[in-house]
């Protein structure tokens, strides 16, 4: 073998080495591979988290305070009024129920999107917990965190401070001397009721035109109608008794189970009690999610996905999830939701990601694919 020829195969093996290395450098790939440590973390990329749909119940009660007036007994006798409260009381009940959802990351659902190549990642975009929504959005700084604003721990004390039956009173009744001089309940009463019929008088004395020549206009018959209903009511109250009604508001957060779950217990004379409270009646919720059709997809921790893993971005095809709450057996609502739990997890090809004209904007709620679109399409 002459040594021109050594030579002449020597300059080739080397121009193609060469041309080999230049290729690798031009080879544009980013990869996505799920962080099943924090270690495969670590290295150079961005991590990113697929959503865990949580729901937030809503359950609104009504209190009903009763507080029996001073002179009930004496209510027929001089008003002639037979419906009064005669005792105090307070009483609950469940008027609605309402269910939103928001997300929360899925530490057992991270991905890190990175290059080995020294390709050029593209603007991803993510919420303050890491969750994904989405890739060279028009602004890339991290969301305000709307999907998880509604996030309150299930550790939430579900008893508030209600206002005490006493605070209902009829402390702010002005009465005359007259009633105040008075030595008996009876006779007390009896001076009250003479005073309500008094102001009625007046009342409509005003109506009939007979204090016309005292107001000078409309404006001064309203005021002075308005102020003799307010103490009529303030007076009357004395007999009739008070009745107020608060509206009470709870919220529970949960992550939607295939069994139903106890939230809160409810009871007439107490209202909302902890789940363990067996003295009330259960409020639970109930979760029922479609199943998923078969897809050409593999989970990440399959066989086949290992044995051949499918490079690209992961998102949610969500779940259809029916979400009810109930009084026990009274139903209270019923709402269809998208959920990222019971879905399926798909891959978006890697040439979306290499394409640096192409947005994509996924629901950071549920982890679905909202929209994919490019410069062109936008202009």
């Amino acid at each position: 073998m002459s040594i021109a020829f050594l030579k002449r195969s020597l300059f080739v093996a080397v121009v193609t080495l060469s041309c080999v290395i230049c290729s690798a450098k031009d080879v544009k790939s980013i990869k996505v591979t799920p962080v099943e440590h924090d270690a495969d973390a670590a290295n150079s990329g961005v991590v990113y988290s697929l959503p865990k749909t949580q729901l937030r119940i809503r359950v609104d009660a009504e209190l009903t305070i009763e507080k029996a007036g001073p002179f009930y007994k004496y209510s027929n006798k001089f008003l002639n009024i037979s419906d009064v409260i005669t005792e105090d009381s307070k009483s609950w009940k469940v008027v609605s129920a309402s269910v939103e959802t928001f997300s929360v990351a899925d530490p057992s659902k991270r991905y890190k999107i990175f290059s080995e190549t020294g390709t050029l990642l593209p603007c991803i975009s993510l919420t303050k917990d890491g969750v994904l929504r989405g890739i060279n959005l028009v602004s890339c700084n991290i969301s305000d965190g709307k999907a998880n604003r509604h996030s309150h721990g299930t550790k939430q004390k579900v008893r508030d401070n209600i206002m005490p039956i006493d605070d209902v009173d009829f402390a702010s009744v002005q009465l005359s001397q007259q009633v105040l001089t008075k030595t008996s309940t009876a006779a007390m009463a009896e001076q009250v009721a003479q005073s309500i019929y008094s102001l009625r008088d007046k009342r409509l004395a005003i109506l009939g035109g007979e204090e016309s020549t005292l107001l000078a206009d409309a404006g001064s018959y309203d005021k002075v109608l308005a102020e003799l209903d307010r103490l009529e009511k303030e007076h009357l109250e004395l007999f009739v008794g008070k009745r107020k009604v608060v509206k009470v508001t709870r919220y529970f957060t949960l992550e939607p189970s295939a069994e139903n779950e106890v939230i809160a217990r409810f009871s007439e004379k107490d209202g909302f009690l902890n789940a363990m409270d067996l003295t009330g009646k259960p409020i639970y919720v109930e979760v029922i999610t479609s199943p998923q059709a078969a897809l050409n997809s593999l989970p990440d921790n399959s066989k086949q996905r290992k044995a051949s893993p499918l490079n690209g971005l992961r998102y949610y095809i969500p779940a259809h999830t029916t979400v009810r709450v109930l009084d026990r057996n009274n139903l209270l609502v019923e709402k269809e939701v998208l959920t990222s739990q019971g879905g399926q997890i798909v891959t978006l090809p890697e040439s979306y990601l290499l394409n640096e004209s192409t947005t994509i904007k996924l629901d950071a709620t549920t982890g679905a694919l909202i929209s994919i679109s490019t410069n062109k399409e936008n202009k």
